[in-house]
């Protein structure tokens, strides 16, 4: 039987992620879900792919607060919601999106840490960075947050689990930075999957995710190697890219638990 056996969020962009027992599901991600963004002076978003020690900055929540750790540094407490009333514009790939400032002390802390200034920007419900893709339904708007592409990213434990059989060290699944986690399955058996539904909650499986040198980073220590992306790309290869998981967007809102069962709608 399908089942949903992990939610995770990952409010700042490349940063450490948040584990969840449920969330509701939004047109452009679970809430706080990549709603904070690091950009570079000129407003280049920063990513573990120039900065690999992102993961090391671990973040916990509740409902008014993140709070934002790092080895040797104080603990950031960050107001949910709380920004500068001013913008600042950010270039995340080929998009062009505007966020609200955060303020002084937060670009300090991550311009400490990361060892050159930084600006942090938040993305509320007034930020729009619409999703517009041929491949979704014409009849629905989509947006999304800072995410790379798309709102919702699923991987498979069997998928996870065939790789480390091929591989000489396992790995964990964090590697994927994947919001859902399905269990159950055949592995790449989502390769199929069109539209599923998680509980109440139908979601359009869009696209593969294509991966990059974030895989290969360690999430725990920082440090980068060759896999998984050298093993993958001797059978996950498709148009030059290395393939694992699916890029998805919501078709439907509601709220989604761990252990919900998950059916194959096409």
């Amino acid at each position: 039987m399908l089942r949903l056996d992990q939610i995770h969020i990952y409010p700042i962009k490349s940063c450490a992620g948040i584990e969840l027992e449920s969330s509701p599901v939004h047109s452009r991600g679970f809430p706080l879900d990549r709603r904070w963004l690091l950009i570079e002076k000129d407003g280049k978003f920063i990513s573990q792919r120039s900065t690999p020690s992102l993961g090391q900055i671990k973040i916990s929540s509740d409902n008014d607060h993140l709070l934002i750790t790092a080895d040797g540094k104080r603990a950031l407490n960050l107001q949910v919601g709380g920004a500068s009333p001013s913008t600042i514009k950010a270039e995340i790939w080929k998009d062009s999106v505007e966020g609200w400032w955060v303020g002084q002390d937060c670009d300090d802390w991550f311009s400490d840490v990361i060892g050159r200034e930084v600006h942090l920007i938040h993305m509320d419900e007034s930020v729009s960075r619409p999703l517009i893709k041929e491949s979704l339904p014409k009849d629905q708007s989509f947006e999304v947050s800072f995410a790379d592409g798309y709102p919702y990213l699923l991987t498979t434990l069997a998928s996870l689990n065939d790789l480390n059989q091929r591989l000489e060290v396992p790995i964990p699944m964090d590697r994927f930075r994947s919001n859902l986690v399905i269990s159950g399955s055949e592995a790449f058996a989502e390769d199929g999957w069109r539209k599923i539904a998680v509980g109440e909650v139908e979601f359009q499986v869009v696209k593969p995710c294509a991966r990059c040198q974030v895989t290969t980073i360690d999430q725990s220590s920082g440090i980068a190697s060759k896999e998984p992306l050298k093993t993958l790309a001797t059978y996950r290869k498709q148009d030059g890219k290395v393939m694992f998981g699916m890029n998805m967007v919501a078709l439907s809102s509601g709220t989604i638990s761990i252990n919900d069962p998950v059916k194959i709608l096409s």
